[in-house]
């Protein structure tokens, strides 16, 4: 018990001391979390974080479509650009992968652990965003792919 509560206080000093204020509360609510031990919130929280916060990320990638003088037009032709058919690709491949890494970090601890430090790392010190964890983990399990066979 006291090497996860070291963690989670660890992990919000050098969150809070290097400016990264959302890192630093959700390490602290989760600490409250598990302090508190309440079943129902801990399984409530498990299952359903995730989503939540898939949610909350296409409301603020589909903000701009609530612009009025949008062309559709203007942005069908803008997709088939080369630039457009390279974000369609790139859009296409991230999400593949970060598909792959969901299964990752719920079954090898290891790799959890490996990716959550680097994705600390890349926050805190490089102004990272901490999107990266989920495609570390599917790089990671396609990578695994390729090196058992």
């Amino acid at each position: 018990m006291i090497q996860v509560v070291i963690t989670f206080l660890l992990i919000a000093g050098v969150s809070a001391l290097f400016k990264d204020y959302w890192l630093a509360s959700a390490a602290v609510a989760l600490l409250l979390v598990y302090l508190i031990q309440w079943k129902p919130l801990i399984m409530l929280l498990q299952k359903h974080s995730f989503h939540v916060g898939i949610f909350f990320l296409m409301i603020f990638l589909l903000f701009p479509l609530t612009n009025e003088k949008l062309n559709l037009l203007a942005l069908a032709k803008e997709l088939f650009s080369p630039i457009g058919l390279f974000a369609l690709l790139a859009g296409f491949l991230v999400s593949y992968v970060g598909g792959k890494g969901i299964g990752v970090l719920s079954t090898q601890p290891v790799i959890l652990f490996g990716v959550i430090i680097g994705t600390l790392v890349a926050v805190l010190f490089f102004r990272g965003l901490p999107a990266g964890l989920i495609i570390a983990a599917g790089l990671i399990a396609i990578s695994k792919y390729f090196v058992s066979t």
